[in-house]
């Protein structure tokens, strides 16, 4: 059951990534880069209106997956239910903000006039609260694990998005032509979502939340997002700081890059996705025996098939970028790699930390989230002045690393296991990954410069990573770090009973 939800769960995401690095060209063709920064730059200050909801709809399926498991039919409809008037509240308070905040970023970015950057903040609000509520029926069907219907309306809106996005930009090249598109596609995308829950769940699903529920949801979901404002502060405020110091052009660059890393981080975290309604259901039923063989599975697994992904995007930077783009905004590739590197440690934390959210330990996650944010932001006033966009970089890259290192000290504390499972499961994986990338590495010195135009990237590209992969996937195989599903038969070879792998798959 947790590979089908798990490959439901990817499908919404990869779709979702995949029309993003589409989109991301033919953006750069009809806006320029300067515009493609203000988009950007919209979009991360709408995120921040979801911290008004105080992380109540990012904790509904893990709280369906609890009342559902206990057979508490009312507690699921009033997960629903307080998660839609959360989000109503703040999607009220989220359009008053933007008509505010209008005539200063016009000001700030100096690229729209005043009555367009009204229209592009009121439709990425309308994004915004669009997408939570949509989320908030997804979380009954997804924590009731049966994550196929909201994800196929999922890829459906996705599709559906990505149309009305290319025909806004072939009518105009206008952005807030653009915006109300997107705006419109995201309202569709809730009537797909809400049909999903009708096809899982008979009668009402939605039920007005009391105060006993109200409290025990609200009061996990301040401490989960702590998580949450960290990931904001680390991947959305640096592009309000680079497009206030540098302008949306760096902004745009960086969000280039930034959407590469994302793309490969969702398909990296494939087994992570739907882990948190699994193993709070799992804990329902077995308690925390069965926790410290679940962790060293799935983090093995995980990081495994993350490690490889990012490694080649690092090692195919420079062609990437100008095989997708045809021109390279300046340190685009540069950024690429810097915020990939974040990523690589950062994953590593991504079973224990839904281990610790399935198993209520929000605050666990919460502590480390505020480590997270105020080092990045006393980094980040230390040496942006000095070092421009190299130093919101080098504050992003210590804060996530930093902090995925701190979560799983404590995280192997809390639940008694020992460290040596955690560096035997990520070790190993990540030295194969690495040194096989060391010459292609030396080859993308040798000959990067020899790139000039999108064919030869794309050859180049195809010549880096189609013989890493497949020697990635012959020796991973052969050494059991792959699932059975990616691995063929003929490679496998029985592990060592006292190995980590081998222990790992016996007590899974």
């Amino acid at each position: 059951m947790l590979f089908r939800n798990t490959l439901a769960q990817s499908s919404s995401l990869i779709t979702a990534q995949l029309f993003s690095v589409i989109l991301a060209p033919l953006m750069l063709g009809r806006f320029g880069l300067a515009l493609f920064g203000v988009w950007a730059v919209t979009g991360a200050l709408a995120k921040y209106a979801g911290l008004f909801d105080f992380g109540i709809t990012r904790s509904l399926a893990r709280f369906v997956a609890l009342y559902h498991a206990r057979g508490d039919r009312r507690g699921v409809q009033e997960c629903v239910g307080l998660g839609l008037l959360a989000v109503t509240v703040v999607g009220a308070l989220a359009a008053g903000a933007a008509l505010l905040a209008a005539p200063l970023l016009t000001r700030q970015l100096g690229v729209l006039e005043l009555s367009e950057m009204r229209i592009v903040l009121m439709s990425a609000v309308v994004i915004f609260v669009a997408s939570a509520y949509s989320r908030v029926f997804a979380a009954l069907p997804i924590g009731i694990q049966r994550m196929v219907p909201p994800n196929v309306a999922g890829v459906t809106g996705n599709v559906l998005n990505f149309g009305f996005s290319v025909g806004a930009l072939a009518l105009s090249s206008d952005l807030t032509y653009y915006a109300m598109a997107n705006a419109a596609a995201e309202a569709l995308r809730v009537v797909l979502v809400f049909g999903s829950v009708l096809v899982v769940w008979s009668g009402s699903a939605v039920a007005f939340p009391s105060m006993v529920r109200t409290r025990e949801i609200l009061g996990y979901g301040l401490k989960s997002q702590v998580d949450w404002i960290s990931e904001l502060i680390n991947l959305q405020t640096d592009k309000i700081v680079i497009a206030l110091l540098l302008g949306p052009a760096a902004a745009g660059a960086y969000e280039i890059a930034a959407r590469v890393v994302v793309a490969v981080r969702e398909v990296g975290v494939l087994t992570v996705s739907a882990m948190i309604p699994t193993a709070t259901a799992q804990l329902v039923e077995r308690g925390r025996e069965g926790i410290p063989a679940f962790f060293r599975r799935y983090t093995l697994l995980t990081v495994s098939l993350a490690f490889p992904l990012f490694t080649l995007s690092c090692i195919g930077a420079p062609f990437l970028l100008l095989a997708w783009l045809g021109d390279t905004p300046k340190d685009a590739d540069v950024i690429l790699v810097v915020l990939t590197l974040a990523s690589f440690v950062n994953i590593t934390s991504g079973v224990g930390s839904s281990i610790a959210l399935a198993a209520g330990q929000a605050g666990l996650i919460a502590w480390t989230g505020v480590f997270s944010a105020v080092t990045n932001i006393v980094l980040t006033v230390a040496l942006a002045p000095l070092f421009g966009l190299w130093g919101v970089l080098a504050g992003t890259v210590i804060a996530m690393s930093s902090a995925a290192l701190l979560l799983m000290y404590r995280f192997h504390r809390s639940f008694a296991i020992p460290g040596r499972d955690y560096a035997r499961a990520v070790l190993p994986p990540a030295a194969l990954s690495l040194g096989l990338a060391v010459p292609f590495a030396v080859f993308d010195v040798l000959v990067g410069d020899a790139a000039a135009t999108r064919q030869g990237a794309l050859a180049l590209l195809t010549l880096v990573s189609l013989p890493y992969s497949v020697a990635y996937w012959l020796l991973a195989s052969r050494l059991g770090y792959l699932p059975d599903r990616l691995t063929a038969p003929w490679l496998r070879r029985p592990p060592e009973l006292g190995s980590p792998v081998g222990r790992a798959r016996a007590e899974a």
